[in-house]
């Protein structure tokens, strides 16, 4: 489901094995799978019962959607007034401001990795940007828009516009929120590594270079890499 659906903060899933049913917790820093139970024995059947209730009649925010994204289904395609024409979701930053979602440009295919998903948007002026959704490590935080800045005005480069921690319930998103029960301090940092989810807007949006149109357009995108590069 993470790779189908990368903007998912996690998926929570269940599995029957003989009479243990067992509860799975994905998302970008690995998974956590709970002791079994006996669904025949003492409190089972109503265990049971609660899982299918979990999944059947929780809000999806508590399934792993982010309540910051939402990409259009067949059921809700022309019902967002305030998109894009042909948009294909919308997204929002901290101070609310939304985008339209025009295209999905990219996305990873790791389950336990940054989870990056690039997208096409549009803002309300028709200003069309890059937008780069993934979960870093720490350590990497600022990494990226710290490099961004430093070659802010070389030719070709693209610009950065803005970047935001994704907030949950008025914090920073982390992998580390469900695990904060948990006693961490025992545990290898090979084991877990904390990731935070960051959006990073970018501008120009370009187009993938397998889709240029002449040879002489595939050489000027050639050109402008050397120049670029040289600075």
């Amino acid at each position: 489901m993470l790779r189908e659906q990368p903007w998912r903060r996690f998926v929570v899933g269940f599995s029957i094995c003989a009479d243990q049913l067992r509860a799975h917790y994905f998302d970008r820093s690995g998974l956590i799978i709970s002791h079994p139970f006996h669904i025949h024995q003492n409190m089972g059947p109503v265990r049971l019962t609660e899982m299918l209730g979990t999944l059947t009649l929780s809000d999806i925010h508590h399934l792993g959607f982010d309540p910051t994204i939402h990409m259009c289904n067949a059921a809700c395609t022309g019902t967002h007034p305030n998109l894009a024409h042909e948009a294909k979701g919308w997204v929002k930053d901290n101070h609310d401001k939304t985008y339209s979602i025009m295209d999905v440009l990219w996305k990873s295919h790791g389950l336990f990795c940054r989870g990056t998903v690039c997208y096409r948007v549009v803002d309300e002026a028709g200003n069309q940007y890059a937008l780069k959704d993934c979960w870093v490590t720490e350590e990497k935080r600022m990494h990226e828009t710290t490099i961004l800045e430093m070659v802010k005005g070389i030719p070709n480069v693209v610009e950065l516009i803005d970047h935001w921690d994704v907030y949950y319930e008025g914090e920073p998103d982390c992998t580390a929120r469900i695990r904060s029960q948990y006693d961490m301090g025992h545990q290898d940092d090979l084991m877990f590594r904390n990731r935070f989810h960051r959006r990073i807007l970018l501008s120009p949006c370009g187009e993938p270079l397998s889709k240029f149109s002449s040879r002489r357009e595939l050489l000027t995108a050639f050109h402008a890499f050397v120049v670029g590069e040289s600075y």
